[in-house]
Parts: C-alpha cells; sequence; structure tokens
C-alpha cells in the first residue's frame, strides 16, 4: 500500500522475520512523526525462514519486490535482528575504573557469552541509576551488555548491499519495541511479541531489557492446533484463527476457544516464570503486560491473560505517536501489532 510520495527526509524501517517481511516509512513534519508508507510480504510459511537462510539474493529480491510493491523510495533503512540471534545481559562491575571499563566489560563478557567474543560484536552501555547513598552504593556500576555474532551482521550487510539500500543500522527487535510502544515511559513492563514462529518475552525496566527469552510457541503452533483438532487444511485454520482475532477486537465478552487456550498454556507458563524470576531478583513488581505482534490480535486473548495472571494486559498502539489520515484508523489498528518493530525502526532515525 502506497499512500504518499517519498522522499530524502523519510525513514524506512525493515522488519525482517521467520516468514514475512514488514515495512513501515515514517516522515518528519516539525513536531511530528507521521506516516508515509507501510506494507507487509504475505506469510511464505515455515520453509522460508528468512532469518536463517543463507540465500541473500532471495532475502535481497524479496525486500526489493515488497518495497515496490508499497511504492517505497526510500533508500536508507534501519534494519532488525532477530531477538534469538542476539545475545543480551545486565552485568554488575564492582570496585571498577571508570577510565579501564571497557576491559572489565570485555572480561565479564567472556563469562556469560556462550561463545567465543572473537566471534561476536559487542556492545555496551551503563545504565544510569540513583546517586549513590546507603542504599546505592557508588561501587556498583550496572552494565547493558549487546553480543550479535559477525556471521549474521555480515550476513545483512549483504542483503543489503545486494539489494542496493543504504543500512543505516541494525538493532535487535526488542529495542525498535520499547521505542514503538513504551516512548518515554519508564515504568517497569513486560513485552509479550507473538509471531508466527516464535514469541519473544522481555521485561523492560526504564527502557532496559532487564530479563529476554525466546520460546517455540507461536501463532503457526495455535494454526496446526485449529487444524488438527477441526480436521481442515492450515491455510483454512489460519483464516480463522484471523477472523476470530479482528472479531474479537474490542469484544470483552467473547471467550476464548479451548483451542487456543491449550495451545498458548506453555506462553502463559512462561510469562509466570519469568514475572516471578525478575520480581524475586529485583524486589519490585511488573506493572503490566503489553502483547505485540499478530497473535496478540487473538479472540480476546488479552483479558483471558489479564485474569489468569492476575497482571494488567493491553494489546499494544505502536501509532500512539504517529499521525496518519483518520479514515485509515480500522485498518492500522488491525496490522499495528505486526507492524511494531518496524515502526520503531523508522523511529530510531527520526529520534
Amino acid at each position: 500500500m502506497g499512500l504518499f510520495s517519498s522522499s530524502d527526509s523519510t525513514y524506512l524501517g525493515i522488519d525482517i522475520g521467520d516468514s514475512s517481511l514488514k515495512m513501515v516509512e515514517l516522515s518528519k513534519k516539525g513536531k511530528k512523526i507521521v506516516l508515509n508508507n507501510y506494507g507487509f510480504s504475505e506469510d511464505l510459511g515455515v520453509a522460508n525462514k528468512l532469518t536463517s537462510t543463507d540465500d541473500v539474493e532471495y532475502v535481497a529480491k524479496l525486500i526489493n519486490k515488497v518495497k515496490k510493491d508499497i511504492g517505497i523510495g526510500a533508500a536508507n533503512a534501519s534494519v532488525s535482528l532477530p531477538s534469538f540471534s542476539v545475545f543480551s545481559s545486565v552485568i554488575n562491575l564492582y570496585n571498577v575504573n571508570k577510565k579501564n571499563i571497557a576491559e572489565h566489560v570485555n572480561e565479564e563478557a567472556k563469562k556469560v557469552i556462550p561463545l567465543p567474543l572473537e566471534e561476536m560484536v559487542l556492545d555496551w552501555k551503563v545504565i544510569p541509576q540513583e546517586e549513590s547513598g546507603p542504599n546505592n552504593p557508588s561501587s556498583n556500576t550496572k552494565i547493558f551488555l549487546t553480543g550479535s555474532p559477525k556471521k549474521l551482521i555480515k550476513k545483512y550487510i549483504n542483503i543489503f548491499s545486494t539489494a542496493k539500500i543504504n543500512l543505516v543500522s541494525l538493532e535487535t527487535e526488542t529495542f525498535s519495541l520499547i521505542r514503538s510502544l513504551l516512548g518515554n515511559d519508564k515504568s517497569t513492563v513486560m513485552i509479550v511479541d507473538l509471531g508466527a514462529n516464535s514469541t519473544d518475552i522481555c521485561v523492560v525496566k526504564e527502557s532496559i531489557p532487564y530479563l529476554n527469552r525466546s520460546i517455540n510457541v507461536s501463532g503457526n503452533t495455535i494454526t496446526e492446533a485449529i487444524s488438527q483438532k477441526l480436521g481442515i487444511s492450515p491455510e483454512k485454520a489460519a483464516q480463522l484463527k484471523f477472523d476470530l482475532g479482528v472479531a474479537a477486537m474490542g469484544d470483552n465478552q467473547t471467550a476464548v476457544p479451548q483451542i487456543i487456550m491449550n495451545a498458548v498454556s506453555p506462553i502463559i507458563n512462561e510469562i509466570k516464570y519469568m514475572i516471578d524470576l525478575f520480581e524475586n531478583s529485583n524486589d519490585e513488581k511488573v506493572e503490566k503486560i503489553i502483547l505485540s505482534g499478530g497473535g496478540s490480535v487473538l479472540v480476546n486473548l488479552a483479558n483471558y491473560l489479564e485474569n489468569t495472571l492476575n497482571v494488567q494486559v493491553i494489546i499494544g498502539n505502536p501509532w500512539f505517536r504517529v499521525s496518519y489520515p483518520k479514515e485509515l484508523q480500522p485498518v492500522l489498528s488491525e496490522v499495528g501489532p505486526r507492524l511494531s518493530i518496524a515502526i520503531g525502526l523508522a523511529m530510531r532515525s527520526i529520534e
């Protein structure tokens, strides 16, 4: 879908998922962030996992096809790195000399990153803390550490070089979600991104992801469960799942079908585990859960999770800081959860 013309002042976010490709193009007009274009590929199926394939030409051609079909002319893009491929951790450094902090970070990284450091690209930043006092000694420095495989980064560079698109930045999906769903909200929340082939769960405190987990229970898991239970094709099951989700949006009286309840139970168990782990380690509560991804609009799922977990659960709105024509609101509300990462990526260059 092409909404407006592209220009040099536009910002493009490209979310490369396992089985689909999403793009959002934004621009800055005064203090407003404005939607220019958006779109996504059709579901390519599990057999064509874009995040794991080594076929650079295939991915580059798909990117250019979607870009052309949407009508995007922007030549610069910020792109997502899959959360399950990037290691991240909050580490504590004690009694360190700030001048030699990089050396201390590398030494700690060897202890927590399971791969040799020479195979990784490390990035880190100091987490701001309250001024030192009796309950917060200055000897403790918290560091947010990320490690991305060099092989993965090289592949993405090759993909966009082949596609003749300027790769402005690579960013872990989690940070894109934080930007689009939280903005300046510094509260402690959990983001649950229900994708086609995996579900990424993250506890965020003051815009820093403190805990990250990725599990192989997803939208496709639910589709398979519906297909097997009702004896229908995966294609019909996927459409039924989508129709149920769209029909239930805004309807608080719709009950969650038992098939879906059973399919999402591993996700619920993982959410409970991560909340307990975080709250016991940090002595503070997760204030709410924000759902994202295509699976988030499933048949009253937010209310079901809220009642089961006894925590506020909402479907995230990645458009809340974006201006767009009012007549597009119904369709943007429907597709928004699928585009949260791409929206956050496009915002990266604006902010």
